[in-house]
Parts: C-alpha cells; sequence; structure tokens
C-alpha cells in the first residue's frame, strides 16, 4: 500500500549558521513529495535567518517563524507545531540529518502507521551511531556513541518484543520518540521532552514501535567531534531532565531495578568489543556517576537546561 501521509519537519533553531544548510539541504533531498519543513527560529542574532531565508526562495516546501522565546527547544516546538499541516509530525534537532536510503525503504518506514494503533516511532539507533562517524570520531564522541547503542541495545532487549519486522515497546522506560502523530502531541516543557512523549503516546492507549533494521531511515548528526567538557554538561543536562520527569511522575525507575543493571550491561559489552572502547566506556560511567551527584545539588530549570549544548 502506497503512503502519502502528510509530514511535517520540525527544527527548533538558536543561532545554527554553521549547520543549518546541511540539514535543510537533506532534507529537500529525502524520496518523498508530500512533506513540509518548518524552523523556528528562536532570537537567533548570527546568520541562520538569512540562510534559512535562501532555502525559502529555492524551494515552497520550507518555511520559517521568528521567535524569541528563549525558553528551550520544547516551546519553539509548542510553537511551530500550531503551523504544521502534517498528520505525521518529524522533530529534527538541527544539528541533525535524516538519512533516507531509497523511496522503498520510506514507505516501509511510514507504513507502521497503516495501523491506526501506532502513535509513533522511537529513535532505533543512536544519532552518533554511523560507521563514517565512528571512523572520523573523536574519543568524546566514541564514548557518546558506544554508550548509547549499548544502553538502546539494552533497552530493546528488556522493554521490546518483536513480531516480524517490527519491535514494539512492553513499557515505555527510556525510549526517545520524535516521529508521531501530530494528534497525539501534548506540550511538555521538560528537559526529557522526547522521553516523556513516549509515556504519554502510550498511556493514551497507543503503541510506539522501532526497528532492528539500520538500512531504515534513521538520524545522523551533523558533527563527529565533542569535546568532554561539553559531554559532562550534557549528562549533568540528562540528570536533571530524569530529576524533573521522576518529580511529575512520569517514570519512577530506580537503582536497582534500572540504573545499575544497564550500566552493569553497558560497561561488559564495551569491555567485550575491545580494550580501546572498554576504557573510555570506564571513563564514560565515571563521568556520569559525577555528573548525576552534582545535578542532585544544581538548580537548573528546563531553560538554564537547553542552554547546555554541544558548542558548534
Amino acid at each position: 500500500m502506497k503512503n502519502n501521509y502528510k509530514i511535517s519537519f520540525l527544527i527548533p533553531a538558536h543561532n545554527e549558521e554553521k549547520i543549518i544548510a546541511t540539514t535543510i539541504s537533506h532534507l529537500l533531498k529525502i524520496p518523498y513529495d508530500n512533506y513540509e519543513v518548518i524552523i523556528g527560529l528562536d532570537g537567533c542574532t548570527d546568520k541562520t535567518e538569512e540562510i534559512v531565508k535562501n532555502f525559502c526562495k529555492k524551494s515552497s516546501k520550507v518555511r520559517y517563524y521568528k521567535l524569541n522565546l528563549r525558553q528551550g527547544k520544547p516551546a519553539v516546538i509548542d510553537s511551530i507545531i500550531k503551523k504544521a499541516l502534517g498528520k505525521i509530525v518529524f522533530i529534527n534537532d538541527a544539528d541533525w540529518t535524516y538519512e533516507i536510503k531509497d523511496n522503498k525503504m520510506f514507505e516501509k518506514f511510514l507504513s507502521v502507521f497503516n495501523d491506526k494503533k501506532i502513535g509513533g516511532i522511537a529513535e532505533s539507533f543512536p544519532a552518533e551511531w554511523h560507521r563514517d562517524r565512528l571512523k572520523k570520531g573523536d574519543i568524546g564522541y566514541k564514548m557518546e556513541a558506544y554508550s548509547s547503542y549499548f544502553w538502546l541495545k539494552y533497552q530493546k532487549k528488556r522493554f521490546t518484543y518483536k513480531k516480524g519486522r517490527i519491535r514494539y515497546l512492553k513499557e515505555p522506560t527510556m525510549f526517545l520518540t520524535n516521529i508521531f502523530r501530530k494528534k497525539l502531541y501534548k506540550p511538555n516543557f521538560s528537559l526529557g521532552d522526547d522521553f516523556e512523549r513516549t509515556h504519554y503516546i502510550i498511556k493514551n492507549g497507543y503503541q510506539v514501535v522501532l526497528f532492528d533494521d539500520p538500512n531504515m531511515p534513521r538520524i545522523k548528526t551533523t558533527y563527529y567531534q565533542t569535546k568532554l567538557k561539553d559531554s559532562f554538561n550534557q549528562k549533568i543536562r540528562t540528570a536533571v531532565a530524569r530529576k524533573q520527569l521522576k518529580s511529575k511522575e512520569v517514570f519512577n525507575i530506580g537503582i536497582k531495578d534500572y540504573y545499575l543493571p544497564v550500566t552493569w550491561y553497558i560497561f561488559k559489552e564495551a569491555w567485550k568489543t575491545n580494550i580501546k572502547i572498554g576504557f573510555i566506556i570506564s571513563f564514560w560511567v565515571a563521568m556520569t556517576i559525577t555528573a548525576t551527584i552534582i545535578a542532585k545539588f544544581k538548580k537548573i530549570g528546563t531553560k538554564e537546561g537547553w542552554k547546555i549544548r554541544i558548542k558548534r
């Protein structure tokens, strides 16, 4: 069955002059016709707007809105999703591109929405998990890539079941959902908006799915270098996000039943891979524990938290 869902790609952007052209260019090459690209320019002071304007002149698929919210990514999404015409929404961070092999694979990908019980597609592979990126990546990048890959592998084993070519979530835990039916959108302004979205979709009686096939469409970073300082700060932000979600009772996973088992699994998988990755992940474990402790004593809200990001 040929799909013709209207798709809306939503890009929140603040001072992204170095990468925004790459992100939009990739979207304009996808093998599909029925889609739009909406960019929310949030208080940009560099050349981001000028670059986006040029794309708007070249393609009617692209439009943008000038905002000055400075409240973080969820606030930008909440504003521009109201302008979206698509039934399916793809939240596209400014430093992501969508890798889509061909029209056939994209059709397979979208076909999951033919099942009206499916509300969203969770992240199936980390954005960093691509051969060319791993080859070029520095230590900080490899640390993020391997830790995220092993973490997701653990989640798939424990919290999903497979039916045909698709994996279904048994429970939401910490899966990230950025592709979903627009009608299921609910404003959320936490630092873990993509985690929270997964819980909301399932809570409302819909299923969230993901794939094992790496050839299916998936996100890819525009960068391949991550300073350890940036990585550490992002871990503080992630720890704050977990704290926010716990206080909102989105989930209540504990140290013994989740964090210890998943950390041990990541540690074991790393050392099974090779000594170098083992040492990198050992450092990641120490960094994560330290960041979690610091986050307990830091008062960081969503507005401040979203300013902690990888330097472009």
